[in-house]
């Protein structure tokens, strides 16, 4: 839930706006809308420790250094912006370290249904299915599993997801997405439990 001072502007991409006019102060409140969700996407790529906190500066260091150069009227999302950023410093980060970017498990990706309305059969469920859905996942390579993360996690639009991925066009997005979705289901359906609960 955004506080009082976030709710009076409404998008980002109208702060980007003030900000560029000169109101630098504003932000404070993009740091804030962004902080936590650029900090589980460095994770998620794998950065741990040090190396995180010091990325997340680097990111928001970035991101303020730059604002004027941020195009308000091409119709680009900030936050897609604030992730590719945040793809490429964590790109960099383990070159420097010798190795390559890997996701990692998506534990804290996926929100626990609310409790007030379902019965104990029901969460038991919901659990086991993802439960299931996070071993799939693992099963993924890197970059099926940060396709979808980006597409359903973060709730990103395919042009989005371009820019950040570098993919060629919106069109091997899709079909990306498509395959990987494919080959989720698949090692889902192949997962042992599920076949013992069929």
């Amino acid at each position: 839930m955004r506080d009082g001072a976030d709710s009076e502007i409404a998008e980002d991409e109208a702060l980007v706006a003030r900000i560029q006019r000169g109101e630098t102060g504003l932000f404070a409140i993009l740091f804030r809308r962004h902080y936590a969700r650029m900090e589980r996407f460095f994770w998620h790529l794998g950065v741990r420790d040090d190396d995180l906190y010091d990325l997340l500066a680097e990111l928001f260091g970035r991101a303020f250094s730059r604002i004027a150069g941020f195009e308000v009227e091409s119709g680009s999302r900030y936050v897609s912006y604030l992730y590719a950023i945040a793809r490429n410093l964590a790109t960099d980060r383990a070159r420097e370290r010798g190795r390559r970017p890997e996701l990692v498990p998506l534990d804290e990706a996926w929100d626990e249904p609310d409790h007030s309305t379902p019965g104990p059969v029901q969460t038991v469920l919901w659990r086991e299915d993802v439960a299931e859905i996070r071993r799939a996942l693992e099963r993924l390579s890197p970059s099926d599993r940060e396709i979808i993360l980006l597409s359903y996690d973060r709730e990103l639009s395919c042009r989005e997801i371009q820019q950040i991925m570098h993919k060629p066009s919106v069109s091997a997005v899709t079909t990306h997405l498509s395959k990987a979705m494919k080959r989720l289901r698949q090692a889902v359906l192949e997962h042992p439990a599920r076949a013992a609960r069929s």
